[in-house]
């Protein structure tokens, strides 16, 4: 069936229960039209003497809010004092070394589970002038990797927690052991909708209820509004707050359009000391150290 957009419109009028495409979904159509037209003007599709503006600067829809919450301090606690991170265990749902590191990432970086469980040693970069170690994270929560572009990139600095747990020398031993683009949680696979992270997700849900967190507000995706949290706790600008997240905001200056021009505009410097400042009180993390060799390796 084709119909123009006005017949679109009267149709879902007429048809208030009919299925629609979230907002957050036409969101993110509107800020990849917008960095095709800013691309278009700057390689000179769109001539320099015609008077232009984008036209869709600024345009969102308002997005639901998340009922979801952080993590209480107590249940961060309980989850990083689990064998997985003190006794070395790892369940076969968790993936290998994905079990350890993607809780870790999530709160330390805020990007989401379909965002991190791609990851290849390839994302892992060092910026030789700042000296700042950082991921770059594909910001496809729906298909895994399947759409690569460089608008759909960010830029995310490594927390020095992450480096004091051993998460560069974790990436350094899978660049030796398997090559520099290797997957650094190969164990996981894409799942009906594409996502890398779906079973992993369907996996952490039952390991933290095993635990004893059974609080349904705490999940997987709560750690990414954690690090939101943390970053305005810590007095960080909002717009960096929004670049780091991959978030708009309603504001498009805050949004760059792809990890370059994010860097490009905050600087890493600014970018890595955000990231310092995240911090979660009341969680101690100074017994987790990943092993190299771990005691479960035959």
């Amino acid at each position: 069936m084709k119909a123009t957009l006005p017949q679109l419109v009267e149709y879902s009028r007429a048809r208030p229960d009919a299925p629609r495409i979230k907002a957050a979904t036409v969101n993110k159509w509107l800020n990849c039209l917008g960095a095709v037209l800013t691309w278009s003007r700057k390689n000179g599709f769109i001539p320099d003497e015609v008077p232009w503006s984008n036209p869709v600067a600024g345009m969102r829809l308002n997005e639901a809010r998340s009922n979801r919450q952080p993590w209480e301090p107590e249940e961060l606690s309980l989850l990083f004092a689990s064998p997985i991170y003190l006794q070395g265990e790892r369940p076969l749902g968790g993936k290998g070394e994905a079990a350890f590191w993607l809780p870790l990432l999530a709160i330390f970086s805020g990007a989401r589970l379909n965002e991190l469980a791609p990851l290849s040693v390839d994302d892992v970069k060092l910026d030789t002038a700042s000296g700042v170690r950082f991921i770059t994270v594909i910001e496809d929560q729906d298909a895994g990797r399947s759409v690569k572009t460089d608008s759909s990139i960010r830029a995310v600095p490594i927390h020095p927690e992450l480096k004091r747990i051993g998460f560069l020398d974790f990436v350094n031993e899978v660049r030796r052991s398997d090559g520099q683009s290797a997957r650094l949680f190969p164990k996981l696979t894409p799942g009906p909708k594409g996502g890398f992270g779906e079973a992993f997700s369907k996996w952490f849900g039952r390991y933290k209820r095993d635990l004893g967190i059974d609080n349904p507000s705490s999940v997987f995706h709560s750690f990414r509004h954690g690090f939101k949290d943390a970053l305005r706790a810590a007095g960080v600008n909002e717009d960096v707050n929004d670049a780091l997240t991959g978030h708009s905001g309603g504001n498009s200056v805050a949004r760059g359009y792809g990890w370059k021009d994010m860097v490009r505009r905050f600087g890493f410097p600014t970018l890595a000391a955000a990231v310092e400042k995240v911090e979660y009180p009341g969680l101690d993390l100074a017994k987790l150290r990943w092993p190299a060799r771990a005691p479960w390796t035959p």
